[in-house]
């Protein structure tokens, strides 16, 4: 919230600096085309950031593109259209009005030598001049008589005269801008205070709602003890360990999509559109716990930790009664994972990638590796994960920091037990489906086989539990469905 305000503060300060350097520095007029420009791109960046304070415009202030897009309309519009308009410097808009009409005289002998026709004509109001059908040499003539007029005629104001000008003209519109803007950033961030009818205690303080592998793939299965629960089509199903006796336990708002399932003890956590929810696993009893953006939410014991989108990408964690936020890195986050008390992180920079580790309480932080890691998955002796900008599947060994390349194959999803990963590679052939066929192989990348490589996986992905295989798939002209195979790839579902 800082860095938005911060901005718009720059912003507006940029605008105040110009307009009084304009006064001093500019004779007497300004172009529409500077003009407008300049307006487009202050007040681009000040509309554009406060969509980002939400989330939904990431990183946009990085592209120039973006603001060169309004700019180059805004130009090309002012140039190809009849009318060329100039506007008065701000400091000259009063002694403008007091003196209408000694300028409009002005106007009117200048029209009249030309001896211009009926189509063409110059306009005054209090604030600019329209020239109509007139060329450059005219144009130049008129502003050069009323520059002149102006010049003659304005009243010199002393220091305290431009203080007391400025403050009111530049300085007090300026204050109220920056505080409506400060208040529809409060009022679009406003959080109303998370309430739960039950507080609730995990006994076990390293149970873990779900396996990074399947957090990574939008966490559409979780399996517990007796039961595996699912999304699909906005639902939430359980069933048998054995696959039998679904049933749908969670419908409310099937619009929104449900997904990150984390299952601990009695309790079901999962997002849903800008929520993170929680039910109980007979699908009664739902409440909200955290309303904003996040990303990769995984639950241990009773902690729910998470990518915060609206806190820049930072790693946050509340408990599981919805209380106690607490941000737990300082830096953007592109890719996390909770393994056995410790997060394991990366971000970015414009030079490196770093990957690092810190205890679960966002202390004794440590620096592993210059990688950027997508998709990474940990477990006792190695680092899974994908190169951000390869797609390429390595490991790094906990121990020494070797790293491994375990398939030359664009890899885009992956998930992995204690035996094998399953994948799918990227389609370089069809931008409609991305995801390409099913794969299995060892966890050294050894042994690879096709399970199906025909297929065309979902943006959802795939999940895996302890006998199967979960995935979203479609052979390029039905609408994708969930399937389900056992490890060797026989279709179950």
């Amino acid at each position: 919230m800082n860095e938005k305000i911060f901005i718009i503060i720059a912003a507006i300060s940029v605008y105040i600096i110009v307009t009084i350097v304009a006064d001093f520095k500019i004779k007497s007029f300004i172009s529409e085309i500077y003009y407008n420009i300049f307006i487009v791109g202050v007040y681009f960046f000040i509309i554009v950031d406060i969509g980002d304070s939400d989330g939904l415009i990431p990183q946009i202030f990085d592209a120039f593109v973006f603001l060169l897009i309004p700019v180059s309309i805004v130009g090309t519009y002012t140039v190809l259209k009849k009318k060329r308009i100039y506007y008065f410097k701000a400091i000259d808009k009063k002694f403008i009005k007091e003196n209408n009409e000694a300028i409009l005289q002005i106007i009117e002998d200048y029209e009249n030598n030309l001896n211009i026709d009926n189509e063409s004509s110059i306009t005054l109001d209090n604030t600019r001049i329209i020239f109509h059908k007139l060329n450059q040499s005219q144009i130049e003539g008129c502003l050069q008589l009323i520059g002149n007029y102006i010049n003659d005629n304005r009243e010199k104001l002393t220091a305290k005269g431009y203080l007391i000008y400025y403050a009111k003209t530049v300085g007090i519109p300026a204050i109220i801008t920056l505080a409506a803007i400060v208040v529809v950033i409060k009022f679009m961030n406003y959080r109303p205070p998370i309430e739960v009818s039950e507080k609730i205690n995990i006994k076990n303080e390293y149970l873990v709602g779900n396996t990074e592998s399947n957090i990574n793939n939008y966490g559409m299965v979780a399996e517990a003890v007796d039961f595996i629960y699912y999304a699909r089509e906005g639902k939430i199903y359980r069933t048998d360990i054995n696959l039998e006796n679904d049933m749908v336990i969670f419908d409310e708002l099937e619009n929104l999509g449900k997904d990150t399932i984390n299952v601990v003890e009695d309790w079901i956590f999962f997002r849903q559109g800008k929520e993170i929810n929680r039910i109980k696993t007979d699908g009664t009893n739902n409440e909200i716990l955290f309303i904003g953006y996040s990303l990769q939410m995984q639950v241990v014991g009773n902690w729910i930790y998470f990518i915060s989108i609206e806190d820049d990408s930072k790693i946050c964690r509340i408990d599981v009664n919805g209380q106690n936020k607490q941000l737990l890195s300082d830096k953007d986050i592109e890719d996390m994972a909770v393994y056995k008390g410790k997060i394991y992180y990366s971000y970015n920079t414009k030079e490196d990638g770093f990957l690092e580790v810190m205890n679960t309480d966002g202390t004794d932080k440590q620096f592993l590796s210059n990688i950027r890691t997508r998709n990474m998955i940990v477990d006792e002796e190695y680092i899974y994960y994908l190169a951000d900008v390869e797609e390429i599947l390595y490991r790094m060994s906990l121990k020494n920091k070797s790293r491994e390349r375990l398939s030359n194959k664009q890899i885009l999803k992956f998930i992995k037990d204690d035996n094998h990963i399953f994948y799918t590679l990227k389609n370089v052939d069809n931008e409609d489906w991305r995801f390409k066929g099913l794969y299995k192989m060892n966890v050294d990348g050894s042994n690879v086989t096709a399970l199906d490589s025909e297929i065309y996986l979902d943006e959802v992905g795939m999940a895996v539990t302890k006998d199967y295989v979960f995935f979203v798939s479609t052979n390029g002209k039905n609408h994708p469905a969930l399937k389900i195979i056992n490890k060797d790839g026989v279709r179950l579902k």
